[in-house]
């Protein structure tokens, strides 16, 4: 998940990401051929072909990364505790997963890439992000990453420094949300300015639509926040990557419109809580989880709401063999 860094990704900008204990664990064994079936413990149980998959995005994804690994019949089980349509990257997590479990090799970033390619092509045009930190978080550790690149570095995580996730309620699909209209407007704002995570906030003066400036803002801004919050981790800093943490939901609420009142709502009771010094939205937009930071002794999860201290990990697990 993020810790800053939102809607950069796919600018080329720059964000920092950190892995939740949760998993994702995917059984592979041999299957009918020609044909991938998947049985998810949140999605059900589904099959389709591996040349022309249709159906459900979790099988039409796992039957994309079967062709990508070679795979001509399959059989997937796959079980997880990682809360679905909450912003948590379960289904990069789901896809990051099932590609280890097929075989599919290289580098974090090769294998990111067929996790990307496999997500378009269930209609969610998903950036690489969240499949990084996946597969280069460990425990005790942020990840550093520059899409311009990208680079991707593995930091510690300071003692001082407590964060916990903490869900909103309010859930919701990239496919479905206004995620691609904000990839839209941010291509829009490029093709004036250039690619937003390398523009300057000067820039945005050529931009003369106010929603797209808007938009922009939101971009150049996140960038220069990141680059303040790993100081702010590697110094220990609670303090000030608290205060980060508030201006990026600021710019996330008003310059990208990404909140709802749900998501307000939980915030605002969240940053009353002893300990707490700051509050963020967190993962694509639109309803899902807010991360804290907060004192590393404050218990930080309200009564009813689901939520999990953040210790690091993989964030994808497999299990089995073909």
């Amino acid at each position: 998940m993020t810790i800053l860094g939102e809607h950069t990704d796919y600018n080329r900008g720059r964000s920092i990401g950190v892995a939740t204990e949760q998993r994702t664990v995917v059984v592979v064994e041999d299957g009918a051929p020609g044909t991938v079936e998947v049985v998810s413990s949140s999605c059900g149980t589904a099959s389709t072909s591996v040349a022309h998959p249709s159906g459900e995005a979790f099988v039409v994804l796992a039957a994309s990364l079967a062709r990508a690994a070679g795979v001509d019949g399959v059989r997937l089980t796959a079980d997880g505790d990682l809360p679905v349509g909450a912003g948590l990257s379960s289904s990069a997590s789901y896809a990051v997963a099932v590609a280890l479990a097929l075989g599919i090799e290289g580098t974090p970033l090769d294998v990111a890439r067929a996790c990307q390619a496999a997500e378009r092509a269930t209609g969610s045009d998903v950036g690489l992000l969240d499949q990084l930190v996946i597969l280069s978080a460990h425990t005790g550790s942020f990840v550093d990453l520059d899409f311009a690149g990208p680079v991707v570095d593995v930091l510690d995580l300071h003692a001082a420094i407590g964060l916990s996730v903490v869900d909103s309620g309010e859930r919701r699909l990239v496919a479905t949300s206004a995620y691609a209209a904000r990839r839209a407007e941010c291509a829009a704002a490029a093709a004036v300015i250039g690619p937003l995570g390398l523009a300057r906030l000067a820039d945005l003066d050529r931009l003369a639509d106010p929603v797209l400036a808007r938009r922009a803002r939101h971009v150049v801004s996140e960038c220069t926040r990141v680059d303040a919050a790993r100081d702010a981790l590697r110094a220990g800093d609670l303090g000030w990557l608290g205060r980060l943490l508030d201006e990026g939901h600021a710019s996330l609420r008003d310059d990208f419109d990404a909140s709802t009142p749900s998501v307000e709502a939980a915030r605002a009771e969240l940053a009353t809580l002893p300990g707490v010094v700051g509050v963020r939205l967190t993962g694509a937009g639109f309803g899902g989880c807010l991360l804290v930071a907060h004192d590393p002794d404050a218990d930080v999860v309200p009564p009813g709401r689901w939520g999990s201290r953040l210790t690091g990990g993989a964030g994808a697990s497999v299990s089995g063999a073909r």
